[in-house]
């Protein structure tokens, strides 16, 4: 298990991140919303860009903010409560951020995860039983 993140070890990650995508974002972008969702070895992350004249569209993660991301979540995980699954980043111009944690609503992945992806996650981030939602337990009981 990755060594845990204390609250100023998250946020210096955070701006990392930020200076990270701030990099890439093409000239007149404005807003950014990153969704990355995890489980297990499962993991989908993208944004949606919306450009100052109002135009919107899909946008890829550099592959070093997705590790970047990634690196936050194994921080994040706690003995016995496990990590968050689905986080989501809101950047505006020029660097302004917020992040929402969710650790335990069920992700909406565009293509649903390998069955194996849901053992993983408990493998990988363990949780005590009572830390462990029902959507999560159902998937790995046989």
């Amino acid at each position: 298990m990755t060594e845990p993140l204390n609250p100023v070890q998250q946020d210096e990650l955070l701006q990392r991140i930020t200076g990270r995508l701030v990099l890439d974002l093409p000239a007149g972008w404005s807003h950014l919303q990153v969704d990355y969702k995890a489980l297990g070895d499962h993991v989908e992350a993208g944004g949606l860009l919306r450009m100052a004249n109002g135009g919107m569209f899909g946008w890829d993660l550099p592959d070093e903010a997705r590790d970047l991301f990634a690196r936050l979540r194994a921080g994040m995980a706690r003995p016995e409560r496990g990590t968050w699954l689905h986080a989501t980043y809101w950047l505006d111009y020029p660097d302004n951020y917020a992040i929402e944690y969710n650790r335990q609503d069920e992700p909406r992945f565009r293509t649903p995860p390998p069955p194996r992806a849901h053992a993983r996650e408990l493998e990988v981030f363990p949780r005590a039983d009572e830390h462990v939602p029902d959507w999560l337990r159902a998937a790995v009981t046989p």
